[in-house]
């Protein structure tokens, strides 16, 4: 029962954490230099901020922190796919591939539940991200009209719910792992 509540609590914070980033990030309609600017200094401070938690978690394991953070880093990729490709409008909708190619790699490399947690808000920051610069693109290369703001922002929630059920399928799974190795322990 005690892993079912902290599973609860840990999917909980995911989703309070995807409300305050979809507040955050910076709509499509936003000028060029505060979306480079906000851009900027959002990915360093949430990848600074996710190296420094990944190094007190995982003391003494430099190869760890450094897969971690690598495969931290390597989601915002979506952000480049997004930023290159955003001619094709259906650039948002291939975004679940990656995200399930992601998925897997956080999966596979995180080996206690601080790291998953970590590589999972990256991924998140990540998918809102990749989703509004696209809309920022195409609304100021293509069309400049509130529907492009109001598309961008629905791409932005749908990707990020998909992210939270992601998420919170890898969390089940990993506390279920974590509770079958513990009873062979025993």
């Amino acid at each position: 029962m005690k892993q079912w509540k902290q599973t609860s609590v840990m999917i909980g914070l995911l989703l309070i954490e995807a409300i305050i980033m979809l507040y955050a990030v910076p709509k499509a309609n936003e000028d060029e230099i505060n979306m480079q600017m906000w851009l900027v200094i959002g990915l360093f401070f949430f990848l600074l901020i996710s190296l420094a938690i990944l190094i007190k978690e995982n003391r003494g394991k430099r190869k760890s922190i450094a897969q971690l953070f690598l495969i931290c880093a390597a989601t915002y990729l979506q952000i480049v796919y997004c930023s290159i490709f955003y001619n094709w409008s259906i650039v948002c909708l291939t975004l679940p591939i990656l995200q399930v190619i992601f998925v897997y790699a956080i999966f596979k490399l995180s080996h206690d539940i601080e790291s998953l947690m970590i590589c999972c808000s990256n991924l998140l920051f990540s998918t809102i991200w990749a989703n509004q610069m696209c809309g920022f693109l195409w609304y100021n290369n293509r069309s400049n009209d509130p529907e492009t703001v109001a598309i961008a922002s629905l791409y932005a929630v749908a990707g990020t719910l998909l992210v939270l059920v992601f998420s919170s399928i890898m969390i089940v799974k990993f506390n279920s792992k974590i509770l079958e190795s513990n009873e062979t322990d025993r």
